[in-house]
Formats: C-alpha cells, structure tokens, sequence
C-alpha cells in the first residue's frame, strides 16, 4: 500500500521514502532543486507535525499531502528542523503559526542573525538571499543538549550532531531516525558523513555522527532517512556504509 501511495504522489524510484508512509498517518512532500528536499508529515493525536520544510516548489504537493492525512496547514502544529539552511526551511512561513523546534546553536542561522560558515551556503545567499524569519516572528523553542519532545501520545527524541551546521540535530521519531544532511546519499558512494563544501565543519560532523549510535535506544531504530529523501534499513551494513 506504501508504494502505491508513494506513486500516486509522484515519488520515483530515484527516492527511496516508502518506509516513510503510512496511509491517512504519515506522509513525505519532495520539494524543488537538483537534490531533492524532504518535508515529512505525520498525523498525531494532538495534531500535525513536520519535519524539515523543503525548499521551492512545495505549495501544491504540500497541500496534497496534508489531504491525504484529511489535515491544513493550521493542523501543524509543530515543526521540528534537522538544521536551517534554506533547502529545508523554506515553507516556514506557511507554517508561521506553529511551534519550532531547533538546537540553541542553530537558531541564530535560522533567523539570519548569524551566517553559514560552508562555502557553498555562504556564496549561495551572497548571490541570492533567501528569506529568514525576523527574530519574534516564529515561536521558536531550542534545546541545548539531547532531549525528548512529547507531541500527543508520541514523543520525539532530538539527538545533537554539530557539524554540517553548528546546531546540526537529528530526530527519532516512529523507529525512523531523521538524519537531516548529517548523513548524505549518492548513488556512487552510497550512505557518507555530511558533505565537506556545504558543512561549517566537516571532521566534527564526522565524529559527532560516529558517537550518535551508542546514544540511541536499544532496537528502537528501524529505519533511518537523511532529508534528501533516501532511507534505509538501520542495520549494520548501514553503519559500515556510513563509516567508509
């Protein structure tokens, strides 16, 4: 049923989501841009949430997904971001009225108070800027350390990976861990630690993912996804594929 879905939404074989959806409960937006933006949706008993915000093209896949879960946009209501650089924060002013998520160290960048240190983020809002939220124009809530969010009868449980971005934070959520770009996917190389051109800094990213695992709860990880829409089971193979 998962696959059929997936299909019905537009998702090739190029993007490997299927875990991801779970009809009338879970589903995934891909937004615009060469490397694909994911934006996740889940239905909860409290309402909506969200994971990552994409970037452009997202309005009218957006608005089917949050069909599909018999939801709008004012039934998210809260929003959880793995880092901001702007290919996953892009719908955030749709969901201005929700609560946000993200590590002390990242919300500066999210505000546009302070700059992405990765020269490919740094020379890419040089040349064209994007749209940042002014400080007091999101509800913004940060965490400082690893910690658990309770959303309904759900809880989401936020595990720090500073790195790729200073405030670099990945989400377990439903057995699926959201890696953001702490963890990226080629179809040469496979699963490999965040790429060096778009990372503030790589070597701590590096080390910070490979002291991840032995923080996570015993068998309570049964997929993990980075936010470019590429998931896998969470195995030992994984684990070797990401350490080479």
């Amino acid at each position: 049923m998962a696959l059929l879905v997936a299909a019905s939404l537009g998702i090739g074989c190029r993007r490997a989501v299927a875990p991801l959806i779970v009809p009338q409960h879970a589903t995934v937006v891909l937004t615009g841009g060469s490397n694909t933006s994911m934006i996740y949706l889940a239905r909860t008993t409290a309402g909506v949430l969200a994971i990552d915000l994409g970037w452009w093209g997202y309005r009218r896949s957006l608005d089917r997904a949050l069909d599909s879960l018999g939801a709008t946009v004012s039934d998210v209501r809260w929003v959880f971001l793995t880092h901001s650089h702007r290919d996953h924060i892009a719908a955030w002013p749709t969901f201005n009225r929700a609560r946000f998520f993200v590590s002390g160290d990242e919300r500066p960048l999210l505000l546009g108070t302070t700059a992405h240190r990765g020269w490919i983020p740094r020379w890419t809002e040089y040349l064209k800027s994007s749209r940042t939220p002014r400080p007091g124009e999101l509800d913004v809530h940060t965490f400082t350390q690893d910690t658990i969010v309770v959303v309904g009868a759900d809880t989401v449980r936020a595990f720090q990976v500073a790195g790729h971005t200073p405030g670099s934070v990945v989400y377990l959520f439903r057995g699926v861990l959201f890696l953001g770009d702490a963890v990226t996917y080629s179809r040469w190389g496979g699963f490999a630690p965040a790429k060096r051109g778009f990372s503030d800094n790589p070597r701590a990213g590096a080390e910070n993912l490979a002291r991840l695992w032995a923080r996570l709860p015993p068998g309570a990880v049964r997929y993990a996804c980075t936010a470019h829409a590429h998931c896998a089971p969470f195995t030992s193979r994984f684990l070797a594929d990401v350490a080479q």
